[in-house]
């Protein structure tokens, strides 16, 4: 029994864990939540004690579409106090791996719901099962109205807390008041109970807490509390008159802690690191889902400020939103759910990647309307140049290569034939400036000698931010070929391409490729490289493997194929194709004149059994700053470790940095920075006996990603930003129009603050602005928007900050706005 303490308050939780998708897939586990709450519901009026927590509002949501009945039951247990509404999430998010703004808009949309229907919004946030969290949820919580956290993972076997009940504070100083059980887990058996409340009753007097939250409840596919836990916890209160045994809810512990008035301990970064094998399983799916996120995202910029231009409705994007949300769920995104579940997922996210597309293209048809897109008209019966619309969905100044693509006419050029490469080309600017470009190849393999009116140019271009440029593109007999400036992209030599800064070589045998950059190697021995690693962890992972990188090595892959297909002057490109007995990699290394970065395209050809693949770069590295969530992360080789869009290597050497549009697993390993591709482990496999022969090994099959290198400058976030949106190219009509050929809607100032959002407001007045800071400094903010200079005012070092712009007259306003109210 504790002592020299006040009365002790245990806050029995109860809960029931239910995972939407799992074991099952999503239409069972969405009805088994109704299923579940209507259980609780009668074991409410049963027990006139119980009391319960619920989050995730596509729950709630589900439960009010197709059982109202039960859904009205809870609204009224939710007015007595006894169903507390916890969470603010639209469903309970892996919380290391999605982005920024995903993790703000699971808030903004669960907690307007729950504003709507229950007229409060959560103020804890709940991750019962959660595989580790990263820095800058902190930061997010705090911008989104949350007080406090409840979680269980990771584990105090994991993660080592000075108190169950803590601060934790964000990069930004925010605070929020977290708690981790002393003892247990989310939930419990049927029949343990009391030896929870004995465990917590020893640990309690460790604590120097009055109140001890304490999760039970059956629970891993719905459950909850049962009735012989109940009966059993009325004995236990009875014979421990010591302590205060109350039927609570997370707000009532939050709120009992806060009470308490002693000084906390803090706990400052992100609470990792558990279940690492999640930060790669399932790389088919990270794949599509980092894609339709990304693709989502720049549609609705686009849309919003085009929409926001031209006076026009901006469409609403909350169910495409609420796919990408619900699909971050934890054990979808982290790769521990059945291949069933999986091929349901896909869908999901292939329809939202589609109306992410609809979307984008609507809104930039819209703008093409409008412009000026008038080309010279042909002599004789030529046909007219095309006219290619390229838009910058970012909000800064695009300078680099494009790539424009389109029919030169209508049916073959025959006066040409056999000589595709004679036909007289042009690419005009905005201002009607012929600009130097690159035929490269086209996609389709219907081109050849006899067939080629289709024809693909690299060309260097300039976009405002957040802005268009109008080129004119096709062919026009006469037209002159510009002369190449000197230097630029080139193939001097076989398996060899260069620019201005890096020269990348490729021979048949070899076990990387070597790279070097103004002459220096950029990589020590054999090059990049990539190797097989056995991985038998399962799923999720083996932690006490993955701590250590997973170094038995069963492959070093070796180069196979070399192939030079393209050779400047604007862009040269190499094919290197590196293969082991079952598998291979196709890298195709770009180099672009002027572009202090190597641009590759991977595929890679899997098929392998308890493996792990990746790609080694050994740059010497003593540490590595990743973008996370929200933060930015400085990491030790510390083993597997969840990394975002880029990477900022420490090595004896000097810096280097890496960027992909899908990897999230890296590790820095023997002075080597590694980055996971895929993992050959079971659809839920636990121990390596679990995995008999007839099992699938998840993504065998064919995986595509880009990745880029570049020397760690500040440059790499706009290219890693840039290497996920890209700038978009469009054909349009050729037509008289009011605006310009080449025009910006708007730019963000400074640099160091990143664009989370533009989108339409979730009530339909006005857009939403939201930005993160991110060089660590108070910064004032500006933004130039339709014309118009808009004083933000300022941002604080590593904080969130959103903004409402509305019309006010003729003019915009922008108004300090937060998540919630977004």
């Amino acid at each position: 029994m504790a002592t020299n303490m006040k009365k002790l308050t245990f806050h029995l939780i109860g809960n029931a864990h239910l995972d939407p998708v799992w074991l099952w897939d999503w239409r069972e586990g969405m009805n088994e939540g109704m299923i579940t709450c209507r259980t609780i519901l009668d074991l409410m009026d049963e027990f006139e004690e119980l009391t319960f927590v619920r989050g995730e509002a596509a729950v709630y949501q589900h439960i009010e579409a197709h059982d109202p009945k039960t859904f009205r039951r809870i609204e009224k247990q939710v007015a007595a106090g006894r169903w507390d509404v916890v969470g603010g999430t639209l469903i309970q998010p892996d919380t290391n791996l999605p982005a920024a703004e995903t993790f703000a808009r699971h808030f903004a949309r669960g907690q307007n719901y729950f504003l709507s229907r229950f007229g409060k919004a959560a103020r804890v946030a709940w991750a019962a099962d959660s595989f580790g969290h990263c820095a800058g949820l902190a930061e997010v919580m705090a911008a989104a109205g949350i007080e406090g956290f409840a979680f269980t993972r990771p584990m105090a076997d994991v993660l080592t807390l000075a108190k169950p009940a803590f601060w934790w504070e964000g990069p930004g100083g925010a605070r929020i008041l977290g708690y981790r059980p002393p003892v247990g887990w989310y939930g419990t058996d049927r029949d343990d109970i009391r030896k929870r409340l004995d465990e917590s009753l020893a640990a309690a007097g460790k604590c120097d807490l009055e109140n001890v939250g304490i999760f039970y409840g059956m629970g891993n596919h719905g459950g909850g509390p049962c009735r012989q836990q109940l009966r059993e916890i009325r004995q236990w209160a009875a014979e421990h008159p010591e302590v205060e045994v109350v039927h609570s809810g997370l707000h009532q512990l939050i709120a009992a802690l806060r009470a308490e008035g002693k000084e906390l301990p803090t706990h400052r970064g992100e609470m990792n690191f558990t279940l690492r094998g999640c930060y790669a399983s399932a790389a088919h799916f990270k794949f599509a889902y980092r894609k339709t996120e990304a693709a989502l995202a720049s549609a609705e910029r686009t849309e919003s400020m085009i929409r926001g231009a031209l006076r026009q409705p901006v469409a609403d994007l909350g169910a495409a939103w609420d796919a990408v949300l619900f699909n971050s769920f934890h054990d979808i995104l982290p790769g521990s759910s059945i291949e069933r579940a999986y091929d349901d997922q896909l869908a999901w996210l292939g329809g939202t990647l589609h109306q992410a597309q609809r979307t984008e293209l609507a809104a930039l048809n819209a703008l093409a309307q409008r412009l000026d897109t008038r080309v010279a008209k042909p002599a004789g019966d030529y046909p007219a140049a095309n006219v290619m619309l390229a838009w910058n969905p970012q909000p800064w100044p695009f300078r680099g290569h494009l790539e424009l693509e389109a029919n030169l006419d209508y049916r073959n050029l025959a006066q040409y034939k056999g000589r595709p490469e004679a036909v007289p080309l042009r690419v005009l600017d905005a201002a009607g400036r012929a600009l130097p470009f690159q035929r490269v190849p086209v996609e389709n393999l219907f081109e050849s000698a006899e067939w080629f009116w289709r024809q693909r140019v690299v060309v260097p271009v300039e976009l405002p931010a957040f802005g268009w440029n109008v080129f004119e593109y096709g062919w026009v007999e006469g037209a002159a070929a510009l002369a190449a400036a000197p230097g630029g992209a080139a193939a001097p030599a076989p398996g060899t391409i260069a620019n201005d800064n890096y020269r990348v070589q490729a021979k048949l045998g070899a076990a990387g490729v070597a790279i070097s950059r103004n002459g220096k190697k950029l990589f020590a021995g054999d090059g990049l490289a990539a190797i097989v690693v056995e991985d038998k962890g399962g799923a999720w992972g083996s932690d006490a493997e993955e701590s250590q990188s997973l170094s038995t090595v069963l492959e070093r892959w070796r180069v196979t194929q070399v192939e030079t297909i393209e050779r400047g002057p604007e862009r040269a490109a190499l094919w290197v194709q590196l293969a082991g007995e079952r598998s291979r990699i196709e890298l195709t290394f770009q180099l672009c004149r002027g572009r202090d970065a190597v641009d590759v395209t991977a595929r890679v050809l899997w098929n392998e059994r308890q493996a792990r693949l990746k790609l080694v770069m050994p740059v010497g590295a003593t540490e590595a700053e990743f973008e996370t969530p929200a933060a930015r992360v400085c990491r030790k080789p510390c083993g597997e470790v969840p990394g975002g869009r880029w990477v900022r290597v420490t090595g004896k050497a000097g810096k280097f940095g890496f960027a992909s549009d899908a990897l999230y697993g890296f590790d820095c390993f023997a002075g080597e920075f590694r980055a996971t591709v895929a993992r050959a482990a079971g659809y839920t496999q636990g121990r390596p006996t679990d995995f008999p022969a007839w099992r699938p090994a998840m993504d065998n099959g064919e995986l595509k990603f880009r990745f880029l290198l570049n020397p760690g400058n500040a440059e790499l976030p706009a290219l890693a930003q840039w290497l996920e949106q890209p700038p978009v190219s469009l054909v349009v009509p050729a037509k008289a129009g009011k605006l310009p050929r080449s025009g910006s809607l708007a730019a963000l100032s400074p640099a160091t603050l990143q664009l989370l959002a533009l989108k339409r407001a979730e009530d339909g007045r006005g857009l939403v602005l939201r930005v993160l800071e991110t060089a660590g400094q108070e910064c004032p903010a500006t933004l130039e928007w339709l014309g118009q200079k808009l004083d933000l005012g300022g941002v604080a070092a590593n904080r969130i900050a959103t903004w409402r712009l509305r019309r006010k007259g003729s003019a915009w306003e922008a108004v300090r706005s937060s998540i919630l109210e977004d």
